[in-house]
C-alpha cells in the first residue's frame, strides 16, 4: 500500500486498521484524524474524506488480489495443478481478504459513502471469481478433479462465494481467543471442502 507519501501511508494504514476493527460505517474521517492525533484539516489535505480513503484502500487490495491471482494461475498449472497447490493459493487469497475484511463485511456501507466505489467492489469480487475459475480449470485440465460443465460452473461459484464471505461468517462465530491465523486456516479448509467431492479416484485429498 502506498499513498505516495509517508503521511498518506500512515493515514491509510490506520484507516484500514480502524475499518477492520470498529466497522466502516461507524467511523467518520474526523474519527480517523483523532486516532492519528491529527487535525481534520491535515487529514483532508491528503484525502478529501472517507470515500477517498476507501477508494485508495480498495485499489491497493484489488492490486494485491490481481497479483495473487496471477501468481496462483502461473503456479497451479500443468503437472503442478494439484489439490495441494490450489489449497495453498486459496489460503493466500483468504489471508488477503482478512486484511481488507471491512469491504467484505460492509460492501453496501462502502457504496453508500460514494456510489462510484461500487465499481471497485464489483472488481474485487470479479478477481476472486476469476481466481476460483482459473484454479479449478487447471485442476480439471490436469484431471485432478472430474466434473461436468454444469457441476464445474456450480463449483466455481461456490468457491468464489467462499473466498468472499466464508471468513466473514466464521468471524462472527469464532471464539474471541481464536487467533487470525487459525481462523484463516479453518476458512480455507471449508472453502476447499466442496472440491473434495470431485477429486479423481485414486487421487489423495490434501
Amino acid at each position: 500500500m502506498s499513498g505516495t507519501s509517508p503521511t498518506k501511508d500512515k493515514i491509510l494504514a490506520k484507516s484500514r486498521e480502524l475499518f477492520n476493527s470498529e466497522g466502516f460505517g461507524a467511523l467518520a474521517a474526523v474519527d480517523i484524524a483523532n486516532h492519528l492525533s491529527m487535525s481534520p484539516g491535515h487529514l483532508y489535505y491528503h484525502f478529501k474524506g472517507k470515500a477517498e480513503i476507501a477508494a485508495a484502500l480498495l485499489s491497493a487490495h484489488i492490486g494485491e488480489l490481481e497479483a495473487i491471482k496471477g501468481a496462483a494461475l502461473e503456479t497451479c498449472s500443468g503437472e503442478n495443478a494439484t489439490i495441494e497447490t490450489a489449497w495453498t493459493w486459496v489460503h493466500i487469497l483468504v489471508e488477503e481478504a482478512w486484511d481488507a475484511r471491512f469491504a467484505y463485511r460492509e460492501p453496501l456501507s462502502v457504496v453508500r459513502v460514494d456510489a462510484r466505489l461500487a465499481n471497485q467492489i464489483r472488481h474485487m469480487f470479479a478477481v476472486q471469481h476469476d481466481a476460483a475459475y482459473g484454479l479449478l480449470d487447471a485442476l480439471r485440465a490436469s484431471q485432478a478433479i472430474v466434473a461436468t460443465d454444469e457441476a464445474f460452473d456450480g463449483l466455481v461459484n461456490q468457491l468464489a462465494l467462499g473466498l468472499a464471505f466464508q471468513l466473514v461468517r466464521m468471524e462472527f462465530d469464532a471464539p474471541v481467543t481464536e487467533m487470525p491465523r487459525a481462523l484463516i486456516a479453518r476458512a480455507a479448509a471449508l472453502i476447499m471442502l466442496p472440491i473434495t467431492g470431485f477429486i479423481r479416484p485414486n487421487q489423495p485429498a490434501a
